[in-house]
């Protein structure tokens, strides 16, 4: 008996000696796949500083002391159990010394560059619950069975990488997925019709892919389904009827799918629906008046599609709507006047539609729009007064409709604006004197409206420091252009063409460092061009036609090295065309007609592609010698010297009439 209490003393220390030996070994095997992992996951590219605290120093001191490395998770037995590490520029791989941290429960990997197939290895993280290997640049196809051992994983998200071929089928298998992601990739094929099977996913996301086939009605089965996002695939067929049994679904993206037919009616049944996207699509009909019993969605956008009919007037029922897109369709009617009652409205876009009537005059008095954009519409009436609120109006979009009367005064310090474009409307007074003191103003165009008044009294409470576009072309403003518009630092894009502005054009106007564009055609500008237009190295359009201009062009206009478009016809421009233009080989459009200038037309560089309208109306140049330009060397002179040859031309008149005369044939 002693001897065999004494046996069984002894297998047992021996057991637990060799559960120890196992327990170091593992947690030893933990130290080295991690080293190794580090090596690999380190490619040439990384920097220096990246897991450098992952090292084995310490380790004959402790046996856990991998479990105080950056981004590692371990459990009481000093097993690691999770492993994050993003955003670290690694530019390595994933080794298949992977497989010895067999108890990972999260493995997440994000933004690291990493490279190359997954290996297979992976399969024996049969414990993973989290895998995350989002944006990286694996390749290859996605190895489907790796996760067929992965009973528990909950969340598989790859997205953004470069993976291609089929959608793994084996995901089927994963009765507690919850998560799937596979958007940002090159997957092709069909969506298997299988994917309706797994039950427990919250969130599938398979956008922005190489996605063909239909869409699968099996994905009505998907009762606990919360988000499906499918966009940017290129499906055939419509919407399926089955989607409408989605019944948790609170996020619908299908945009830009290649989608076709009516919008099914019966979508309406979401009621915890919350985003609805179906922009960029081939859909038609009208928009489903059964929607307005979607009470909880806040995101609508069917942009983009062939949708006739009206603005349904039972969408009232929208309250919690923040976003309303409706643009690139065929709507026709007038905008409903629910829509300014909206509380929650923030973004509003109908552009491109053939909507009319009016803007109900208190749109934005919920004092939480944001963006309005009804261009290229058919409105009419008055721009309503209370758009900016509460100052949170960032865009202002209204061209290319009927509007008119005066630009509301309550909308000159809605400091808020980036975006003002009201052009091609009937607006009539002035441009509200606050609008270039905005400090976000970006773009502001009023072209082709009957605003009047001058550009002093803009200019002087300047403080628009990003204006990039000032357009406020075909209106009656007048005045002079004031030298203050040098502060408008950040200017590209300068229109005052058909106007009625008078007086020289200012010199600072081409200290603006970083304008492209300046069109000062169709005015009343006189004087001559400054010399401080070679300030202007970035000036890519220079139009000053049709003014009353005068003096010679300046030489220094060849600094400009990027010009490709001048226009200075219909003016009082005098002298020689300096030869210098030849030298700018950017320009590719001149025109310099109808003006007085004199002398040969140069014919080194540019000079020999401009063809002679380019020069016509200018009768003292001459174009073709010596065909057209007799005694050359007098010609080209000056002034004088061109009296000089009319006169001598004169005196030797006589004498060269006899001359002729007397070598004709005699005729009987």
């Amino acid at each position: 008996m002693r001897r065999t209490k004494a046996l069984c003393h002894i297998m047992l220390h021996a057991s637990l000696l060799w559960l120890y030996m196992i327990g170091v070994c593992s947690i030893n095997s933990d130290m080295e796949a991690l080293l190794k992992l580090k090596s690999a996951m380190k490619g040439p590219k990384a920097k220096v500083s990246a897991l450098e605290d992952w090292n084995n120093t310490t380790s004959s001191d402790s046996p856990s002391a991998h479990c105080s490395f950056s981004g590692v998770t371990c459990d009481k037995k000093s097993r690691v159990i999770g492993l994050n590490v993003s955003f670290i520029p690694l530019f390595g791989t994933i080794p298949q010394e992977i497989e010895k941290l067999d108890k990972l429960i999260n493995l997440t990997i994000v933004e690291c560059n990493l490279t190359g197939h997954l290996p297979k290895e992976l399969s024996n993280l049969t414990f993973l619950k989290h895998l995350n290997i989002s944006h990286n640049n694996f390749t290859g196809y996605f190895p489907g069975e790796i996760t067929l051992n992965m009973t528990q994983l909950q969340v598989l998200d790859v997205y953004d990488n470069n993976f291609k071929g089929r959608l793994p089928k084996e995901l089927v298998q994963l009765k507690q997925l919850k998560y799937l992601n596979f958007s940002g990739n090159y997957f092709s094929g069909a969506i298997p019709e299988s994917y309706g099977e797994i039950q427990s996913l919250k969130h599938l996301n398979l956008a922005s892919n190489n996605l063909r086939g239909k869409l699968p009605a099996s994905f009505g089965n998907l009762k606990n389904l919360q988000t499906l996002m499918v966009s940017y695939n290129n499906f055939k067929g419509g919407i399926p009827e089955e989607f409408g049994s989605m019944s948790s679904l609170e996020v619908l993206d299908m945009a830009n799918c290649n989608l076709n037919g009516d919008i099914p009616k019966n979508l309406s049944s979401l009621k915890n629906l919350k985003t609805l996207f179906l922009f960029m699509n081939n859909l038609r009909g009208n928009i489903p008046r059964e929607f307005s019993s979607l009470v909880n969605l806040k995101a609508l956008d069917l942009s983009y599609n062939n949708l006739s009919g009206e603005i349904p007037k039972s969408f009232s029922m929208l309250r919690n709507l923040t976003l309303f897109n409706l643009f690139r369709n065929n709507l026709e009617g007038p905008i409903p006047s629910f829509i300014a009652e909206l509380q929650n409205l923030e973004t509003f876009q109908i552009w491109e539609n053939n909507l009319s009537s009016q803007l109900p005059q208190n749109l934005g008095s919920n004092g939480k729009l944001r963006y309005l954009d009804v261009s290229s519409n058919k409105l009419t009436g008055l721009i309503p007064p209370n758009l900016c609120t509460s100052g949170n109006l960032k865009t202002l979009i209204l061209f290319n409709n009927y509007f008119s009367g005066y630009i509301p005064t309550e909308l000159e310090n809605c400091k808020s604006l980036i975006t003002i474009r009201i052009s091609n409307n009937l607006l009539n007074g002035s441009i509200p004197q606050g609008w270039l003191a905005l400090p976000s103003l970006g773009i502001l165009e009023a072209s082709n409206n009957n605003l009047s008044g001058g550009l002093s009294s803009l200019l002087s409470n300047l403080n628009a420091t990003s204006l990039g576009i000032l357009a406020l072309s075909n209106n009656s403003l007048s005045g002079k252009i004031p030298a203050a518009i040098a502060n408008l630092k950040s200017l590209d894009t300068l229109w005052l063409q058909v106007n009625q502005f008078s007086g020289d054009i200012p010199g600072e106007i081409f200290d603006l460092p970083k304008l492209r564009e300046l069109n000062l055609s169709s005015n009343k500008m006189s004087g001559p061009i400054t010399n401080s237009i070679s300030h202007c190295t970035s000036l890519m359009s220079l139009d000053l036609s049709n003014n009353k201009l005068d003096g010679e062009i300046p030489k220094e206009i060849n600094h400009l090295e990027v010009l490709s478009l001048l226009n200075l016809s219909w003016n009082n421009i005098t002298g020689e065309i300096p030869k210098e233009l030849g030298n700018m080989r950017s320009l590719v459009r001149l025109d310099l007609s109808h003006n007085n200038l004199l002398g040969t037309l140069p014919t080194n560089g540019q000079f020999l592609v401009f063809g002679d309208a380019a020069f016509a109306g200018n009768p003292k140049l001459c174009l073709h010698p010596p065909l057209s330009c007799p005694s050359m060397p007098t010609y080209a002179n000056s002034h004088g010297s061109h009296a000089t040859w009319w006169r001598s031309i004169i005196a030797t008149w006589p004498t060269s009439i006899t001359t002729i005369l007397l070598s004709l044939p005699f005729i009987v």
